[in-house]
């Protein structure tokens, strides 16, 4: 199963569990979720297909590409003014 297959089927199965659901605080709450999760499979799953036994093809969406944040070994000191 692929994560996207995956993913779909955890959110049918949420939307399945709480159908009856008449509490719009619960209902918003449980939408919130629902939207974060979205973002969140959006910025950060590739999709990828094996071409060859030894070669994947990435397949990057324009929502996953993001600016690089440099990583830094030692925090930099601020200069008091």
């Amino acid at each position: 199963m692929t994560v996207a297959s995956a993913a779909r089927q955890k959110i049918n199965e949420e939307f399945k569990n709480n159908q009856d659901e008449t509490s719009e605080e619960k209902i918003n709450e449980l939408l919130k979720i629902a939207s974060d999760v979205e973002v969140i499979l959006r910025t950060s799953v590739i999709q990828a297909v094996h071409t060859d036994s030894d070669k994947i093809l990435l397949i990057p969406r324009k929502d996953l590409l993001q600016d690089n944040t440099p990583y830094f070994d030692k925090p930099t000191k601020k200069h008091e003014s």
